[in-house]
């Protein structure tokens, strides 16, 4: 006969093993996060080396569950993938850091219009890519568009509007040092707003940007090379800042009174 005590412990090692799965739950993927970094003449290699462990530190510290797509393109006259578009878990993880502390300066000019082609081309021919899905670019850089043609900053917004017909959905940047406002925040957009003329927000530098899927889009300004590591980590925290999902915040609850009633009952 199943007693009542022995029924207890049933559940509970029942629930035990649930909430020990959970170490290896992969959650789907609901985010992806696109890196546009400006490898051109005007950064410097030194400051590039800023940004390149900036950018690792942030990433280091992205959840390993399955749950972020990252995609990273560098930019100059022209632009490399160094992270084509990969799903963030403990096992990709030091691919990505390793591949990102090697991103090459390449020191040309300025086509921010073809990084921001380029990075929406790799995130929307992702297999994990959906309207489902929150798609966010961020661009890091620290001057205008000088190529292509005329009128290079017309050309970026060009790109960048034709990202979010594509389905991305917000682009956001950091400007670092000297730049023009006004096209930053001509070039931003979010679910809320933009682009279009100045549509932008202007956040001053040591701000803590919000979340680019519920706001208006922004523009972060990042005074020195010295103050983007932090500026980048802020961006990337507001950007995935995620708990888990109901379901299983009920199972890990469940699990762990099993647990307290499985060693109750072995007590009495």
């Amino acid at each position: 006969m199943l007693t009542l005590s022995k029924f207890l412990r049933h559940i509970g090692s029942a629930l035990a093993l649930a909430t020990a799965s959970l170490a290896t739950y992969a959650a789907p993927v609901t985010t992806q996060l696109g890196f546009l970094v400006d490898a051109s003449g005007s950064i410097g290699s030194s400051n590039f080396q800023t940004m390149r462990n900036g950018y690792a530190a942030a990433l280091a510290a992205l959840p390993t569950d399955g749950s972020i797509e990252v995609t990273v393109v560098t930019f100059s006259s022209g632009t490399t993938t160094v992270v084509s578009p990969t799903v963030v878990t403990a096992a990709s993880l030091p691919g990505i850091i390793a591949a990102v502390n090697s991103m090459a300066y390449s020191a040309g000019l300025t086509a921010t219009a073809a990084g921001i082609a380029a990075i929406s081309s790799l995130m929307t021919g992702s297999s994990n890519f959906s309207t489902g899905l929150n798609s966010m670019i961020n661009i890091a850089t620290d001057g205008e568009p000088n190529i292509p043609g005329n009128n290079p900053n017309q050309a970026a917004i060009n790109a960048a509007i034709a990202a979010r017909a594509a389905g991305i959905d917000a682009l956001t940047a950091e400007a670092i040092g000297s730049f023009d406002v006004s096209a930053l925040r001509s070039l931003v957009f979010s679910p809320v707003n933009g682009p279009c003329n100045n549509c932008g927000t202007f956040l001053p530098d040591g701000s803590s940007p919000p979340n680019p899927m519920t706001s208006n889009p922004w523009v972060l300004a990042v005074n020195s090379f010295n103050d983007f590591p932090t500026a980048i980590h802020n961006k990337v925290q507001a950007s995935t800042g995620q708990v888990p999902e109901p379901g299983i915040l009920m199972l890990m609850a469940l699990g762990l009174v099993g647990l307290g009633i499985t060693r109750r009952s072995r007590s009495a």
